[in-house]
């Protein structure tokens, strides 16, 4: 009953931020950019899978940045104690 009353107050402040936020005006524009992006996206899709390009952009980045991430990795470790 008590975390009831508090969400219902945490649900109470969310509404009344988002209610001070301006109302976006509609903006009919944006659909022919998005369907031209949409078209560009399919023709590309028709020569190279776009998942498959996708899943290489990940690894080319994870490659760029496994220093970093060996380093966070080992100063997780290096936390624990009794681990050197």
């Amino acid at each position: 009953m008590i975390i009831e009353i508090l969400m219902d107050m945490l649900k109470a402040l969310i509404l009344f931020v988002l209610d001070l936020l301006p109302e976006l005006p509609d903006m009919p524009f944006v659909d022919k950019y998005i369907d031209s992006f949409v078209w560009a996206i399919r023709s590309v899709n028709q020569f190279v899978s776009v998942p498959v390009v996708g899943f290489c952009f990940l690894a080319i980045l994870a490659c760029y940045n496994v220093r970093a991430i060996w380093s966070i990795i080992m100063w997780v470790i290096r936390k624990i104690p009794g681990v050197s």
